[in-house]
């Protein structure tokens, strides 16, 4: 358990009810931590209005298990997330509502994630990160491999850094 400046915070793995909070920080976090990043369609294209259909796409995708998601909480419920896809040695998400950044709830996440990947026999975590995240990324060992895009699902580009870490497998 992590205490932030005014309440503690405990992670755990996500369940298919924490699928509206997961859609609610995601959109928060895109639309106000990479606002300065990134233009307005790329931000509506990566992270649409919440609604019913992304929620069943998040309960859809932490039922299957293929991507494994943890949640952060504090007295107020559900404020981040994160996932890995361990096949793909793939870190594919990490979000934190901006009410509580900066005050190593992610950094905390990322721990935690890490964990999980060494013991779903990752050796390493790679991922594109989105250019505004790059700098939390590098304090936390990742190194850029590359420059690049990625491509949202609506087929929107977006400028990326493609990021990999070795992991100890002592974590």
């Amino acid at each position: 358990m992590l205490e932030t400046e005014t309440q503690p915070v405990h992670v755990r793995p996500a369940v298919d009810t924490d699928a509206e909070p997961i859609v609610h920080a995601h959109f928060a976090a895109v639309h106000q931590t990479a606002s300065n990043f990134y233009p307005r369609e790329v931000l509506e294209s990566w992270s649409r209005r919440p609604d019913e259909t992304r929620y069943q796409q998040i309960r859809q995708a932490i039922a299957k298990g293929d991507e494994l998601f943890l949640v952060v909480e504090d007295v107020s419920g559900v404020v981040g997330f994160g996932s890995i896809v361990p096949a793909l040695h793939e870190l594919r998400a990490l979000y934190v509502n901006p009410r509580i950044a900066r005050r190593g709830v992610g950094a905390n996440l990322l721990v935690h994630l890490e964990r999980l990947a060494v013991l779903r026999h990752c050796a390493y975590l790679q991922m594109d990160a989105s250019v505004n995240a790059e700098a939390f990324y590098g304090r936390h060992g990742y190194e850029v491999v590359e420059r690049g895009v990625h491509r949202l699902a609506s087929g929107h580009e977006m400028a990326c850094v493609k990021m990999k870490k070795a992991l100890q497998q002592s974590i």
